[in-house]
């Protein structure tokens, strides 16, 4: 059965790098990859360029695509926009301008972003799925949104239900009935298939909210797969240097609170001097992430 991976953590973390980094060496080892990014800095392109939002294969075994708001907003169009504006023209005198206003309702964007990803699951053409996702507040509010917009759906679908008697013309329950399924096939995929890696780096803010993510996925009930810590700085690198000695301090100390407080294994990954943008060095990143023998996450 194929998997999702879910990669989130606070901007600037570096959890684009850690996504790519495992989507290679998964693709390494023989597996057919789809990495999705759903982060709006459009970070994947700096790693693989001409990345867009049409599917590309950028390595053997391994395609990437990256979402923006206008593909997912065409992708609405496409599947539900003739059928909503068939219902709305029944019940009242709207042009197909209505569609605009649509595409602002809460909710919708996240329901057809997450629905790529169901579609690439039910396709059968991929074994994993690696999933670059929002910045820490950007994944809760989508998860959230997904949560409010089943319930909306289903408190409509009922409210149609008991007027459909009075209704004339095209009757919008099998359409609000088919988006409330879709949205409950989204929820059952991000807890069943889908596996979250949350990556953090030793400081403050992105160990606190890093915490906070680990404990808000596990109440939407999306298991916890791995915790990462990224650009460890090695502590004997610069002998007598008050600076970087001080650095390497304030890094143990928020080092430690992410071991101790992490419910899952911590994979730790070293400050290095450049970003690692060569496929080899990212598939070495993957290894590194993925290999490294399973050890007690508060050592």
């Amino acid at each position: 059965m194929a998997t999702v991976r879910l990669v989130a953590g606070k901007g600037g973390v570096g959890k684009t790098t850690v996504t790519a980094a495992l989507a290679l060496h998964a693709a390494g080892r023989g597996e057919r990859v789809l990495l999705v990014s759903t982060d709006p800095t459009g970070a994947l392109g700096q790693i693989f360029p001409g990345v867009t939002d049409r599917v590309r294969t950028v390595a053997p075994g391994l395609e990437v695509v990256e979402l923006t708001r206008p593909a997912v907003l065409a992708r609405w169009r496409e599947r539900f926009g003739e059928e909503v504006y068939r219902v709305l023209r029944s019940l009242l005198p709207v042009e197909r301008d209505v569609l605009d206003y649509l595409e602002g309702v809460p909710g919708l964007e996240e329901e057809f972003l997450l629905s790529y990803l169901l579609d690439a699951l039910d396709s059968g053409q991929y074994d994993r799925i690696l999933w670059d996702a929002a910045p820490t507040a950007g994944t809760l509010a989508l998860l959230e949104a997904q949560a409010l917009f089943y319930d909306h759906l289903t408190q409509a679908h009922r409210l149609y239900l008991k007027l459909q008697g009075y209704l004339k013309g095209a009757d919008p329950t099998p359409l609000i009935e088919g988006w409330r399924i879709l949205t409950g096939r989204i929820l059952a995929m991000l807890r069943t298939p889908t596996r979250a890696w949350v990556v953090a780096q030793p400081e403050r803010l992105p160990v606190v909210q890093g915490l906070e993510l680990m404990a808000a996925l596990e109440r939407f009930g999306i298991a916890l797969e791995r915790a990462v810590l990224n650009r460890v700085l090695p502590e004997a690198a610069c002998p007598g240097c008050a600076f970087y000695e001080a650095r390497v301090r304030e890094q143990r100390v928020w080092a430690r609170r992410w071991r101790e407080r992490s419910p899952v294994p911590v994979r730790q990954l070293p400050e290095l001097a450049s970003p690692p943008l060569a496929a080899a060095e990212l598939e070495r990143l993957g290894r590194l992430l993925e290999e490294e023998s399973d050890a007690d996450p508060h050592a």
